[in-house]
C-alpha cells in the first residue's frame, strides 16, 4: 500500500481517475471481493438487456416499415365507404389514377359442403388489380391468379384443417356454390378491422354480387384503391379529393397513414415494456449502489489508513469509484450482449406474425446508446455511497466500531442527477416529458414505500420481541434490525419481484374473467345479424324447435349525424371527426336494459307531438365527445331523410355485458317505417348445438350472419394469452435482476453471519442453534418480504378491478398464497445454501483473524 514517490497524486477527482496507481489500488483492494463485486454488477444486466432488446426491435421493425411503406398499403391511396361508391365518384377519383381496383368485404356465413359445417368469414371480394406494391401468396401458386380468371374461392390453411376440407371441395356462400381453389399463405392487406377476428376469404367481385348477400343493410365495407400517375403529396390529394367531393364521408388512407398507425403501436409497445425495463435497471443500480456501500464499510479502515499516509480524500474517492465504473462497464456489456441475443430470438420468433420483413442483424448503434444508459445509471446510482468516503478522516484508525456517515444536503445533487438521468431513459422510452416525470416519480414513490416498509419492519421487530420469547426465536427476529442487516436490500429486491409478477398475472386473471361468458340465461353468446323484419317470426320459430331462449330482438336502424345545435357537425369546435363520418345503428324502444342508468334527464317513453321534434337518448360518452346536454338539438340524417331530434336524457351505460347497446335510442312511433334490420340474440349450451343452428339458418336465411361470441371470445383469449405470457416474461427482468441483489446481499452478510456463529459457538450454542437461528431469520425475512409484495400487489389488482375493469376486487388465494410459500421458500433456500459452512469453522481460527 505504498503512495508513489516519484510524482505526487493529483488533488482533483477527474484527474485521479486517469491516475496508473489509483487503478492499480483499485484493483489490488479488490482483491477478496471481486466475486462478491462480479454478482453484484449482474444486477444491472437483465435492465440494459431489456433496453436493448426493446429499442433494438422497435428500431428493426422501423426500417422494415419504411422500405416497405407501400406494400403494407398495397395502394397510393384506399378510399373506404360504408356506401356503394356511384359510378360518377369513381371516375372523379380515378382521373388521378394510372390504375383503379374495386373491393367490396363483409362478415358472412360459410357453408361446408355437404354437411361439414359453418363458419362466419370475413369476405374480401375483389377484382384482381390490387394489391399494386407487394405480392399476395397462395398455394397451389397460381391459385390467386386462377380465381380471378375463373372464379372460385381461396381460404386460410386454418379453416381447410378446422372443416376437414381439401382443395377442390364446394362451399356456399349465399346463394351460390363455389370451389376452393388453394390456400391464402400471405394476404392482401386488410382494411377492414373485423377481419383480425374472423378468417379471411377470397372471391371474385362479380361473384359477390351474384351472391345476393349485399342488402341495402349488410354490414359491407366498400373501398377503391388507387395508383397515382405519379408521386403526390399525400396531404394534398386527400385535401383535393374533399373539396371535389364535400359531401362524402369517405376515409381515407396512405401509405403515410399506414407507416404512422404502426409507428404508433410501435410507441405505445415501446412505451409499455421500457416502463419494465426501466424499473429493471433501477433496481439493478440500486443493487450495485448497495454492493459499493458495503465494501466501502469494509474498507473503512483501509481508507483511513490511506489518509494517514497523505493520500487526498479525491483520490481515496477515486479508488472506489473506479472500482464502481468496472462494476457498471461490465455489467451494461454483458446487457448489451444479452439483449442483442433477445432482439434475434424475438425477430426469429416473431418474424412470421410482424408486419413487414425485418433484417435480424444487430442495431449496433441502439446498442452502444443503451449499454452507455446502463452504464451511466449504474455508475451515478454508486456516487451516493461514494460520498461518504470524503468523511473518513485519518483519526477512524484509532476509533473502533465507526461507520459511514453522510447528510441529505450533501447528496442532493446526486439526487438530481439520479432523476436526470432516469428521466433521461423514461424520455428515450418514446414518452413524453409529463409522462417520463409521471413515470419516474411513480417508481420513486415505489422504491420510498419499499423501503419505509422496511424501515417500519425494522423498528416494529425491535419493539415486539420480548425476552420471553424463546431464544432462539428471539435472536432470529433480532437479526432483521441488527447493524448491518440486509432487510433493505431483500425487501427491494424480492419484494418488487413479487408485486410486479403477482399484479401483472392478477390482471390477466381480471382480464380473462371479463372475457369468460358467464353461465346464465341472460347472457347470450350468439348473435343473428341481419335479420330483415318479414324473417323475423321465422327466424324465432327455428330457436323454439331447437329448444333455444330469444334473449332479444331488437330493430336497428342506420343513421348519421348531419348537425348539432345548427352547426354542421364537421364545423362544430372540438367534435371528433369521426362522430360526423360514423354510421350509427340505433334502435327505438319504450324502456330501458337492465345494464342501463339514466344519470341525467327523463327518458322519453313515446313521441309526445308526433309532428313535433323526436326526443332522444344519448349515452354518455357520445354525448361528452359531440359536446351536448339536455335540451340540445341535434339533426340525423337517417338515410337520406333529415330528423330533428332533442336530447332528453343522458344513459351510463354498462359495455362490459353482451347484450346490445346502443348510443341512441329512440322512442316507438319514429323509426318503425325505416329501412332496417333486426338483431335477433340467443344462447347455445355447447358448440354442437350452436353449429347445428348455424347451418339450419345458413340453409334457410342465407342472407342471415350469426356471430358466435364464445368462438370470437376464444381467439382474443388466444392474442391476449400471447400477449400476457410476452409481458409476464419481460417482467421477469425485474425479478432477474433482484436476484443478483439477492445473492450479492447473502454473500455480503456471511462475513456477519461466520462472526456471530464464532460468538455464539464461543457462549455454548451448538451447530444446530445456528442454524435454526439462521432458518428463522431467513423465514422472517422472507414472509415478511412475500407479505409486503403481496399486500402491494392486491392493491393495485384492487384498483385495477374497481377503476379499470369493473370487476370483483377479490384477488386469487391460490396466487396470493402461492407467492407467500415461494418467495419465503427462496428466501430460506439462499440465505442456508451461502450461509453453509459458517459452523465449519473454530472460533479459534476466527479470533485470530483466519477467516
Amino acid at each position: 500500500m505504498r503512495l508513489p514517490k516519484d510524482k505526487p497524486l493529483p488533488t482533483s477527482l477527474w484527474r485521479s481517475l486517469f491516475c496508473r496507481w489509483v487503478w492499480k489500488m483499485a484493483w489490488r483492494d479488490s482483491r477478496s471481493q471481486r466475486l462478491r463485486l462480479v454478482v453484484f454488477s449482474l444486477a444491472i444486466v437483465s435492465g440494459v438487456a431489456a433496453l436493448t432488446a426493446i429499442h433494438s426491435l422497435k428500431t428493426s421493425v422501423e426500417r422494415g416499415i419504411e422500405s416497405e411503406a407501400k406494400s403494407l398499403l398495397g395502394s397510393d391511396l384506399r378510399v373506404s365507404s360504408r356506401k356503394e361508391l356511384k359510378s360518377d365518384e369513381i371516375e372523379g377519383l380515378a382521373k388521378r389514377a394510372e390504375r383503379v381496383s374495386r373491393e367490396v368485404s363483409f362478415p358472412s356465413m360459410l357453408r361446408f359442403l355437404p354437411d361439414l359445417g359453418a363458419r362466419l368469414m370475413q369476405v374480401r371480394g375483389m377484382d384482381g388489380a390490387y394489391p399494386f406494391y407487394g405480392e399476395v401468396e397462395t398455394q397451389p401458386l397460381d391459385a390467386w391468379n386462377k380465381l380471378h380468371q375463373g372464379g372460385g374461392i381461396l381460404l386460410e390453411p386454418a379453416v381447410l384443417d378446422q372443416f376437414s376440407a381439401e382443395i377442390g371441395d364446394r362451399v356456399e356462400l349465399g346463394g351460390i356454390r363455389l370451389t376452393i381453389l388453394g390456400v391464402i399463405e400471405k394476404p392482401a392487406p386488410r382494411g377492414n378491422r373485423f377481419s383480425g377476428f374472423a378468417p379471411e376469404v377470397y372471391v371474385q367481385l362479380g361473384d359477390v354480387q351474384r351472391s345476393g348477400l349485399l342488402g341495402k343493410n349488410s354490414m359491407a365495407s366498400y373501398q377503391l384503391h388507387l395508383k397515382t400517375k405519379e408521386a403526390r403529396d399525400e396531404r394534398k390529394l386527400k385535401e383535393e379529393i374533399r373539396e371535389e367531393f364535400p359531401k362524402s364521408r369517405w376515409r381515407m388512407e396512405t401509405p403515410e397513414n399506414r407507416r404512422e398507425n404502426l409507428g404508433d403501436a410501435l410507441e405505445n409497445f415501446q412505451k409499455f415494456l421500457g416502463l419494465i425495463a426501466l424499473a429493471s435497471l433501477a433496481l439493478g443500480a440500486i443493487g450495485v449502489a448497495g454492493a459499493v456501500h458495503a465494501h466501502v464499510t469494509r474498507r473503512i479502515a483501509t481508507i483511513s489508513v490511506l489518509r494517514c499516509l497523505g493520500c487526498p480524500g479525491n483520490v481515496a474517492f477515486g479508488i472506489y469509484f473506479a472500482q464502481a465504473i468496472a462494476l457498471g462497464l461490465l455489467g451494461a456489456l454483458l446487457g448489451g450482449g444479452v439483449g442483442v441475443g433477445i432482439q434475434m430470438g424475438l425477430l426469429e420468433v416473431l418474424g412470421d406474425e410482424l408486419p413487414v420483413t425485418v433484417n435480424p442483424s444487430p442495431e449496433w448503434k441502439v446498442v452502444a446508446q443503451t449499454t452507455a444508459t446502463g452504464f451511466l445509471v449504474c455508475c451515478g446510482f454508486a456516487l451516493l455511497p461514494l460520498l461518504k468516503i470524503q468523511g473518513i478522516s485519518p483519526a477512524i484508525t484509532l476509533r473502533s466500531g465507526s461507520c459511514l456517515k453522510g447528510r441529505f444536503w450533501q447528496a442532493f445533487p446526486i439526487y438530481l442527477l439520479l432523476v436526470a438521468l432516469l428521466l433521461m431513459v423514461a424520455r428515450s422510452n418514446g414518452s413524453d416529458w409529463k409522462r417520463a416525470l409521471a413515470l419516474v416519480g411513480g417508481m420513486v414513490v415505489a422504491f420510498l414505500m419499499l423501503a419505509s416498509v422496511a424501515k417500519i419492519l425494522m423498528a416494529v421487530t425491535r419493539r415486539i420481541v420480548g425476552k420471553r420469547w424463546p431464544y432462539l426465536l428471539r435472536q432470529g427476529v433480532s437479526n432483521l434490525h441488527r447493524p448491518g442487516n440486509q432487510t433493505l436490500l431483500f425487501l427491494l429486491s424480492l419484494g418488487l419481484g413479487a408485486f410486479l409478477l403477482v399484479t401483472i398475472l392478477s390482471a390477466g386473471n381480471l382480464l380473462n374473467d371479463r372475457l369468460t361468458l358467464q353461465q346464465s340465461d341472460e347472457n347470450p353468446n350468439l348473435y343473428l345479424i341481419d335479420v330483415q323484419p318479414d324473417q323475423v317470426s321465422e327466424v324465432e320459430s327455428v330457436l323454439r324447435k331447437n329448444d333455444l331462449p330469444l334473449l332479444e330482438s331488437v330493430p336497428m336502424v342506420t343513421m348519421r349525424v348531419q348537425s348539432i345545435g345548427g352547426v354542421e357537425v364537421d364545423k362544430v369546435e372540438g367534435v371528433p371527426g369521426w362522430v360526423g363520418r360514423r354510421e350509427f345503428r340505433s334502435t327505438y324502444r319504450d324502456r330501458l336494459n337492465f345494464t342501463e342508468t339514466i344519470i341525467e334527464g327523463e327518458f322519453a317513453t313515446k313521441r309526445a307531438d308526433p309532428a313535433g321534434i323526436v326526443p332522444i337518448s344519448l349515452e354518455e360518452k357520445i354525448a361528452r365527445d359531440m359536446k351536448v346536454g339536455i335540451g340540445d338539438k341535434i339533426t340525423i340524417d337517417v338515410q337520406g331523410i333529415a330528423l330533428e331530434t332533442q336530447v332528453t336524457s343522458i344513459r351510463k351505460v354498462d359495455w362490459s355485458r353482451f347484450n346490445l347497446n346502443f348510443f341512441m335510442v329512440f322512442p316507438p312511433g319514429v323509426l318503425e317505417d325505416a329501412p332496417g334490420f333486426n338483431v335477433v340474440t340467443t344462447r347455445t349450451p355447447s358448440a354442437q348445438a350452436s353449429g347445428d343452428l348455424q347451418r339450419e339458418l345458413a340453409e334457410k336465411f342465407a342472407n342471415v350472419t350469426a356471430i358466435d361470441l364464445t368462438q370470437i371470445l376464444e381467439e382474443v383469449r388466444d392474442i391476449l394469452g400471447d400477449i400476457s405470457t410476452v409481458i409476464t416474461v419481460l417482467a421477469g427482468f425485474t425479478v432477474l435482476a433482484g436476484l443478483p441483489i439477492l445473492l450479492g446481499t447473502l454473500m455480503n452478510g456471511r462475513d456477519v453471519r461466520l462472526k456471530e456463529s464464532v460468538l455464539l459457538r464461543t457462549l455454548g450454542a451448538s451447530s444446530k442453534q445456528v442454524r435454526v437461528i439462521l432458518v428463522i431469520e431467513y423465514a422472517t425475512l422472507g414472509v415478511l418480504t412475500a407479505l409486503t409484495g403481496v399486500l402491494l400487489a392486491i392493491g393495485a389488482n384492487y384498483a385495477l378491478a374497481v377503476f379499470v375493469f369493473k370487476a370483483s376486487p377479490w384477488p386469487d388465494l391460490m396466487l396470493i398464497f402461492s407467492a407467500l410459500g415461494l418467495v419465503s421458500f427462496v428466501s430460506v433456500l439462499g440465505g442456508l445454501v451461502l450461509s453453509r459452512g459458517v459452523c465449519g469453522h473454530s472460533p479459534l481460527e476466527i479470533l485470530r483473524g483466519g477467516s
